[in-house]
């Protein structure tokens, strides 16, 4: 048979040149590479830390002569395959094992020979017990075994007697140095290896964007520089307790998610959480999300009394363990609603902290969650009890909340329709009216009766009226007409003249800060009637007289500003960081430019001007997003106006800032960690309260939230809750006229105003940008 070869193995005469090029290419490549500094010869060696410098510290302190150890960076976004390690320190590690395992068996093989040639003699009788002391004492032996033997035959027990266990044979002491030299490289080969994927690992985190959290600004590398970061944030219990009582305090008033009574027995009193294991990583999650959230509502004054740091450190560390405990509970495909509102919390909470879009992004996934959980649905395909729907039903409003609150940010659609908000609201009751494990239906307060739920439901109202006049047809159809406009926010005034019939702003700060808050959300909507939030090409508001808008607007920032200003008001401050005024701001901004009057400017300017510097700190993405550059052109417009008129060369100074008016419930003492109260000035018996005087806790004397304390009141009649001190818009609307065709005035500023949202959409790359 012929021998055939068979072309495509055939040999290339260039083949070797070839590869000797690229060799050399490689180590040329390998060579000029930047290099990485491992531990030195010295300390790697001795087996202690290197700072890898040259010389290193140890090795100047000691005297040594320092040796580097230097290898070839690897390209970015690349490490060290596996197959590669394998082939070396893994191939080294295996032979030195099997050399080990060797020795091993050879020194068992001995072993068993000298054991089975010890007992060998032992198996006859040997010279010394033919003697006749030696017999009588073996004789004597064998009755004795030979009596065991009976006893254990009568019980059916087989015990086997006690033998002296066999010498233990000597092994030489070049064995012991043979292990012990093996024992060693084999150290050093697995410090090696170590040290090698540490450094692969430095490599791998130096490269940008590694490490992001979650939902929060901070990386990995930032919150991992404090020393709790190496064993994990520990919490005192008592600090526990005071942080539950904070959350309390600050955030569940304002943002109604939980019910009080479990948390507290969960997180103060060390009780199981609802239905749950002592263990179960659903509770201990929610547990950090509400740590976290709380920390994020204090001062660093406050972090200083209960952890003895800054506050930013304390933050970052809990957003590691929040965001942790939810990856370690499988946030994505959960089906706990008790993991979902530890989601939610951890959303709130980094909201407050950051203003890049990573919210914005990171909403979505709780809105599907919730789907997923049917929140959406009034009736879901399966069985909960009362007491889990309502919790249900809180969580999906909340959800709703930071939607709203992350569109506002950027003036983009909502993702939720308002249908799936009024379909499902919670139920106006007070905490201590449900309980876990309630199998029967409770009852609900009429809707003039102030209990826990009140603010969450003027917000719900709120934001289902922001819904169908702020944005675009894009997500659902909505109201153009501007009589069905008038129509939807004057039910919105009349639920909220309703709900807060009780409230009771002279006794109770809270009762005070629902009421401002209205206010403020009223105004808002007004505005919005007129000024929408997105274009919208099909409709033209009707012309607006005066400088009426002008006047709304600039109140509107002054009740933003009193809310944040007063002492009162400070333990739910934080919440206004998530409605930032920005359109306030420039509807304000847009009618100053038009507006003749100087008394009129003067007059508004300042909470303008304030309301604007603030903004500056907490506008979404700070002074690099989409919103801030069209801001600061109708700002400049503005200030060129009214220097203008006023001749003012102190245009672009801040004026004076507001302070809060006088009221009573704002002259208590406050300190910064004072005990709190359990109910944040409102009683677990509100309905059954005639008085109406809900700021006193009936346990003792009255301690609110903040550690603000009072005299007790005298009972007294509660005045009737109005909106009538605020202005109506419709009153200054014409719709008689052309509504095409408005006033010079009127137009002008509408075309300011239409102006400025359409550079918010030129802006929108932006939104883009990297974080």
């Amino acid at each position: 048979m012929s021998d055939r070869t068979d072309p495509t193995v055939q040999s290339d005469p260039a083949a070797p040149a070839a590869a000797a090029a690229a060799t050399r290419t490689a180590a040329s490549s390998r060579s000029s590479a930047p290099k990485v500094r491992l531990s030195c010869e010295a300390c790697r060696q001795r087996k202690v830390k290197c700072d890898k410098l040259s010389p290193c510290t140890s090795c100047v302190r000691l005297g040594f002569v320092c040796v580097p150890v230097e290898r070839a960076r690897l390209p970015r976004g690349r490490t060290r395959k596996a197959p590669e390690r394998a082939q070396g320190s893994d191939k080294e590690l295996a032979e030195r094992v099997a050399k080990l395992e060797k020795l091993l068996k050879q020194v068992a093989t001995e072993r068993n020979g000298e054991a089975a040639n010890h007992e060998q003699p032992s198996s006859r009788p040997s010279a010394a017990a033919s003697q006749p002391e030696d017999r009588e004492q073996f004789e004597t032996k064998m009755q004795e075994v030979e009596s065991w033997r009976d006893q254990n035959a009568q019980s059916h027990t087989i015990i086997l007697p006690h033998r002296p266990r066999p010498s233990t044979t000597y092994i030489a002491s070049s064995f012991w140095e043979d292990i012990m030299q093996q024992t060693q490289e084999l150290r050093h080969v697995l410090d090696d290896r170590l040290e090698y994927e540490q450094a692969e690992e430095e490599e791998v985190r130096s490269q940008p964007g590694f490490g992001a959290s979650l939902v929060g600004s901070e990386t990995s590398e930032s919150m991992t520089s404090s020393p709790q970061s190496q064993r994990g944030f520990q919490i005192p219990h008592h600090i526990r307790r005071q942080l539950c009582e904070i959350y309390l305090s600050n955030v569940d008033p304002v943002f109604k998610i939980l019910h009080r009574p479990s948390l507290r027995a969960f997180l103060c009193d060390e009780q199981p959480y609802l239905d749950y294991e002592q263990d179960h990583q659903a509770p201990m999650t929610l547990a950090w999300a509400v740590f976290y959230a709380a920390v994020c509502t204090i001062d660093n004054s406050q972090c200083q009394l209960l952890f003895g740091m800054d506050k930013k450190p304390v933050t970052a560390e809990l957003q590691r363990e929040t965001e942790a405990a939810l990856v370690k509970s499988d946030f994505v495909t959960t089906n706990e609603l008790t993991v979902l509102q530890a989601y939610v919390l951890s959303l709130l909470a980094a909201r407050c902290q950051d203003q890049s879009r990573r919210v914005w992004t990171m909403s979505s996934m709780a809105l599907r969650v919730g789907q997923a959980l049917c929140l959406h649905m009034p009736v879901p395909p399966f069985h909960v009890s009362p007491f889990e729907q309502e919790l249900r039903r809180r969580t999906w409003q909340a959800i709703g909340v930071l939607d709203l609150a992350a569109s506002l940010d950027r003036a983009s659609e909502p993702m939720m329709q308002s249908a799936w908000l009024d379909y499902v609201l919670p139920a106006n009751i007070n905490d201590e009216d449900i309980w876990h494990g309630m199998d029967a239906p409770f009852q609900e307060h009429p809707e003039s009766v102030f209990t826990d739920m009140t603010q969450t439901l003027i917000i719900a109202a709120a934001q289902s009226v922001a819904r169908s006049i702020g944005f675009t047809d894009f997500i659902e159809p909505t109201v153009r007409s501007s009589q069905k406009r008038q129509e939807v926010l004057a039910n919105f005034r009349k639920t909220a003249n309703a709900r807060l019939v009780q409230c009771n702003r002279d006794q109770s700060a809270y009762h005070l800060y629902v009421s401002r808050v209205t206010h403020t959300l009223f105004g808002w909507l007004q505005m919005g009637c007129v000024r929408p939030i997105q274009r919208n090409r099909n409709w033209i508001p009707p012309p607006v007289e005066g400088d009426m808008l002008l006047s709304l607007a600039a109140d509107n920032l002054q009740k933003v500003m009193e809310i944040a200003s007063d002492p009162a008001m400070q333990p739910w401050t934080w919440f206004g960081s998530l409605w930032v005024p920005w359109h306030g701001l420039a509807v304000a901004l847009a009618e100053i430019c038009v507006c003749q009057d100087p008394a009129t400017i003067a007059k508004h300017w300042p909470p303008i001007e304030q309301v604007y510097h603030h903004s500056s700190f907490v506008i979404a993405d700070s002074q690099h997003g989409m919103l801030w550059k069209p801001l600061q052109k109708l700002m400049n417009q503005a200030r060129t106006h009214r220097k203008r008129l006023l001749g003012s060369d102190s245009a672009t100074a801040p004026n004076h800032q507001i302070s809060p008016p006088q009221h009573p419930a704002k002259n208590m003492t406050s300190s910064p960690l004072a005990p709190v109260s359990s109910h944040y000035g409102l009683q677990s018996t509100m309905a059954a309260d005639s008085s109406g005087l809900y700021g006193i806790d009936q346990q003792g004397p009255g301690v609110f939230a903040a550690g603000q304390r009072f005299d007790n009141p005298v009972p007294m009649a509660t005045p009737a809750f109005t909106l009538e001190p605020w202005p109506s818009v419709w009153d200054h609307l014409d719709f008689m006229g052309n509504p095409g065709v408005q006033p010079q005035a009127d137009n002008n500023a509408w075309l300011n105003y239409e102006s400025f949202i359409g550079d918010v959409y030129d802006s929108v790359d932006c939104t883009f940008q990297p974080r």
